[in-house]
Protein backbone atom coordinates (compact mmCIF):
# COMPACT_ATOMS: atom_id res chain seq x y z
CA UNK A 1 0.00 0.00 0.00
CA UNK A 2 1.59 3.06 -1.06
CA UNK A 3 -1.33 5.92 0.01
CA UNK A 4 -2.89 6.77 3.18
CA UNK A 5 -6.82 5.79 2.07
CA UNK A 6 -4.60 2.31 1.41
CA UNK A 7 -3.44 1.45 4.43
CA UNK A 8 -6.48 3.01 6.35
CA UNK A 9 -8.77 0.07 4.68
CA UNK A 10 -5.84 -2.52 5.40
CA UNK A 11 -7.51 -4.78 7.54
CA UNK A 12 -4.54 -4.30 10.47
CA UNK A 13 -5.56 -0.68 10.46
CA UNK A 14 -9.34 -1.86 10.54
CA UNK A 15 -11.81 0.06 13.93
CA UNK A 16 -12.95 -2.80 15.56
CA UNK A 17 -15.32 -2.71 18.68
CA UNK A 18 -14.87 -6.22 19.50
CA UNK A 19 -13.16 -5.78 22.95
CA UNK A 20 -15.83 -3.88 24.31
CA UNK A 21 -18.67 -6.27 23.73
CA UNK A 22 -16.52 -9.00 24.13
CA UNK A 23 -15.93 -7.78 27.77
CA UNK A 24 -19.36 -6.90 27.91
CA UNK A 25 -20.95 -10.31 26.81
CA UNK A 26 -18.08 -11.83 28.87
CA UNK A 27 -19.32 -9.49 32.24
CA UNK A 28 -15.81 -8.50 32.45
CA UNK A 29 -17.28 -5.11 32.77
CA UNK A 30 -19.44 -3.45 35.01
CA UNK A 31 -22.24 -1.80 33.29
CA UNK A 32 -23.34 0.69 36.11
CA UNK A 33 -19.27 1.45 36.37
CA UNK A 34 -18.95 2.15 32.57
CA UNK A 35 -22.12 4.43 32.28
CA UNK A 36 -21.21 6.40 35.33
CA UNK A 37 -18.14 6.71 34.19
CA UNK A 38 -19.33 8.11 30.75
CA UNK A 39 -21.66 10.23 32.41
CA UNK A 40 -19.12 12.07 33.81
CA UNK A 41 -17.41 13.17 30.52
CA UNK A 42 -17.67 16.31 30.00
CA UNK A 43 -19.09 17.20 26.58
CA UNK A 44 -16.61 19.54 24.36
CA UNK A 45 -17.82 23.31 23.76
CA UNK A 46 -16.88 25.69 21.91
CA UNK A 47 -15.57 29.37 23.57
CA UNK A 48 -19.36 30.80 23.71
CA UNK A 49 -21.27 27.23 25.20
CA UNK A 50 -22.64 25.66 22.05
CA UNK A 51 -22.00 21.95 21.76
CA UNK A 52 -19.20 20.86 19.20
CA UNK A 53 -21.07 17.48 17.88
CA UNK A 54 -18.28 15.11 15.58
CA UNK A 55 -19.14 12.98 13.35
CA UNK A 56 -16.72 9.98 12.63
CA UNK A 57 -17.20 9.12 8.58
CA UNK A 58 -15.10 6.42 8.63
CA UNK A 59 -16.48 2.95 6.82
Amino acid sequence: MKTLVGLALAPEHRREHSALHGGLNRDLIEIGRLRRSLAGVSLPRAADGRLVPAVDVSH
